[in-house]
């Protein structure tokens, strides 16, 4: 574009080279500064959740990891959320995710989640408790946001820590109805779900 400006505007059209530098410069900086300006909506949201000002409307848990050292077929299931809607991702060691299932909290459900989260919001978590897999026992892990910072904790399958224990009470509630197929008083399931 700046080419097509400089053979536009001679060199003796009574303009400064100054001026006229000044003109490409601005014309050239165009399409940079039209892509920002057409580009800023979806940029500023992403930005504003790692800083933290969506965290108390998407809540603090983010997804709940199982997973198993020594296992054959889907070895590694995930229960994530995005506000109020719940995917379950079973997958196996080196085939991929067969399995991907969808639902969506009742207001029982998102209640209960809320209780828990107010809870977690204030209370220190350590990053690893106990030994996570050990003896192919299994493994948990949690996402949290809080105060705009991701933070991950492992522990033992079926072995919460007390702060995290009610948490992994309902999330084991949301996973068995997710895996299974089975609606209940916490989730209501989209259509389309394979059971395991």
């Amino acid at each position: 574009m700046s080419w097509l400006v400089a053979q536009r505007l001679p060199s003796g059209a009574g303009m400064k080279p100054n001026t006229l530098f000044k003109v490409l410069a601005l014309v050239a900086s165009f399409p940079f500064a039209a892509g920002c300006a057409l580009g800023s909506e979806e940029e500023a949201a992403p930005e504003q959740q790692s800083l933290g000002a969506s965290s108390e409307a998407e809540g603090i848990w983010l997804s709940t990891r199982y997973s198993f050292g020594l296992c054959a077929g889907e070895c590694i299931t995930t229960v994530s959320r995005d506000g109020a809607e719940l995917t379950l991702t079973a997958c196996t060691r080196n085939q991929g995710c067969p399995r991907s299932n969808l639902a969506t909290l009742t207001d029982e459900g998102a209640r209960k989640l809320d209780e828990i989260e107010d809870a977690l919001s204030s209370v220190a978590l350590d990053d690893r408790y106990g030994c996570p897999d050990c003896a192919d026992g299994g493994a948990t892990s949690v996402r949290l946001r809080r105060d705009g910072l991701e933070t991950s904790h492992s522990y033992q399958y079926a072995d919460a820590p007390a702060p995290l224990s009610a948490l992994d009470h309902l999330v084991a509630d949301l996973r068995l109805g997710l895996d299974s197929c089975t609606p209940g008083p916490l989730l209501k399931l989209s259509s389309g779900c394979t059971p395991r």
